[in-house]
């Protein structure tokens, strides 16, 4: 179909794919510097991943600084001028998100100490968290559980509020299939459904991707990921869109193999994946009751990483060539009966209401259910796994002697996480590579533009958020919340900045 035969539903200045925080944010940017905008959602409500996130969005106090630590924490994956800009970002963002508040009274808090960069590298100092804390008469959306923590939505809702108050029309139910090209590359519009009819949306001036990542596309994590399976948790929504329609007009990718990701379960009677309690930083204080061990019941990795959701599901991805195999997919988490009343091991989130599943503080009813494996002794642990019980033995002694000695010469756990397991009876549970979010995508220079395996602009397309991250290496803890600021402020403006075309 040529361009001039195509029979546009409607047109706009600038569209946006996607209804989550990065799409908010360049819809506000793009409306605020003289744009018409259009969103366009495929789910039944907006509100993407970052519904559910724990709601700290990092900063930063000095400029210089943040260079120093996202440099050593990209690995040599970004380039000077992305980093500048995203060091900028997250010294401008406070302002930016306190300027966004007004719109419903929401209270921003700040976070130092534990909330910094959770890496020793230089700079660290100069990361800080913001938050959203009070908003009067808010208790959270009604199709989305994040337990008590209300703090991503209450982040969301200052966004929507904003775009609700700028009239910045969404639809739901609205799915992009694919973008529209003219006869020299550039992103005229988009093919869409709507109201369940094949619909052509012509952008005078810009398409913004802000579908997300891959969570829920299996093909790509098997294509992209080593290990496998990946479960995911979050917004099923998330299954690559943006990406595959970047690649189809020419995009060049980035960062595919980088997720954010625990380790976690996964249940036949359930789901969703659900990822361990810990969350955020490390607490080097607080108890972690398990230790994690292979099919063979070697323990085999430090079981509370520096931040937990970011690297830790890393460990299990190893390929054994001799086997051949995956021997720590699924790995097993093993505690005590004073571990079991210590705390809930688990974490359940989700943005459907189908899927709520509040996890017991004492982990009994998860026992009663059957997701936790019960035995009296440790003879009856090895057998009940099919473990070789000199192995197990072996494994809990070495570790009972180094809690009892405060140190983990093994795997560098923190003194202050670590406690026996030695009171029966005994509880294991099958545990996976489990992912909150991916971060890669197509790739985009410092202005958010779409670029080709050349390192050249595709004309007037943007990606923002977790679609394509900046992180390429090591994730900042808060840190996909700060970059759909960061990216939407920059993407919107600048889409918003192009001559419309006739």
């Amino acid at each position: 179909m040529t361009i001039q035969a195509i029979d546009w539903r409607t047109e706009t200045d600038v569209i946006v794919v996607g209804g989550g925080g990065a799409g908010l944010v360049s819809a506000i940017n793009a409306h605020d510097h003289g744009a018409g905008v259009l969103i366009l959602e495929k789910m039944d409500h907006v509100g993407g991943i970052t519904i559910l996130a724990g709601g700290g969005v990092k900063a930063a106090h000095d400029e210089s600084l943040a260079i120093q630590y996202l440099t050593r924490t990209q690995g040599g994956r970004v380039g000077d001028a992305l980093i500048a800009t995203f060091a900028r970002g997250l010294v401008e963002l406070p302002d930016y998100v306190r300027g966004l508040a007004r719109v419903n009274g929401a209270e921003v808090t700040v976070r130092e100490g534990s909330h910094a960069g959770v890496y020793p590298f230089p700079g660290a100092e100069t990361i800080y968290s913001i938050s959203i804390g009070a908003l009067p008469g808010f208790g959270g959306y009604d199709w989305v559980d994040t337990g008590k923590n209300l703090n991503g939505q209450r982040f969301f809702k200052v966004l929507f509020d904003n775009v609700l108050k700028r009239d910045i029309p969404v639809l739901t139910r609205s799915p992009v299939r694919s973008l529209i090209t003219d006869g020299d590359g550039a992103v005229i519009g988009v093919w869409a459904d709507l109201d369940g009819q094949r619909a052509a949306i012509r952008a005078r001036k810009a398409v913004i991707l802000a579908s997300g990542g891959f969570e829920f596309n299996e093909k790509l994590k098997r294509e992209y990921f080593e290990a496998t399976p990946v479960y995911a948790m979050g917004n099923p929504g998330n299954t690559g869109d943006g990406i595959l329609m970047a690649q189809k007009v020419g995009a060049a990718l980035w960062h595919m193999w980088h997720f954010h990701g625990a380790y976690g379960f996964k249940f036949d009677d359930y789901e969703p994946a659900i990822r361990i309690a810990p969350g955020g930083a490390r607490n080097p204080e607080r108890p972690i009751p398990w230790i994690i061990v292979d099919q063979e019941a070697r323990r085999f990795m430090n079981e509370l990483h520096p931040a937990v959701q970011d690297t830790a599901a890393r460990p299990l991805g190893f390929y054994d060539p001799d086997i051949p195999g995956t021997p720590r997919i699924p790995a097993y988490l093993i505690f005590d009966e004073d571990g079991r009343r210590l705390g809930r091991i688990a974490n359940p989130l989700t943005a459907h209401p189908e899927h709520r599943y509040v996890w017991s503080e004492d982990n009994q009813a998860e026992v009663d259910r059957g997701w936790i494996r019960q035995y009296p002794s440790t003879a009856a642990l090895a057998d009940g796994q099919g473990w070789d019980p000199a192995a197990l033995t072996a494994t809990l002694d070495r570790w009972n002697r180094n809690v009892a000695a405060r140190h983990d010469p093994d795997f560098k756990r923190p003194p202050g996480t670590i406690v026996p397991i030695a009171t029966p009876p005994f509880y294991v549970v099958p545990v996976w590579p489990l992912l909150t979010n991916t971060q890669g995508g197509p790739e985009h220079d410092e202005q958010q533009r779409v670029l080709d395996p050349y390192g050249d602009p595709i004309p007037r397309l943007y990606a923002v958020g977790e679609l394509g991250s900046f992180f390429g290496h090591l994730y900042l803890l808060g840190g996909n919340l700060s970059e759909l600021v960061i990216s939407g402020r920059i993407a919107g403006e600048a889409a918003a900045a192009l001559e419309s075309r006739p």
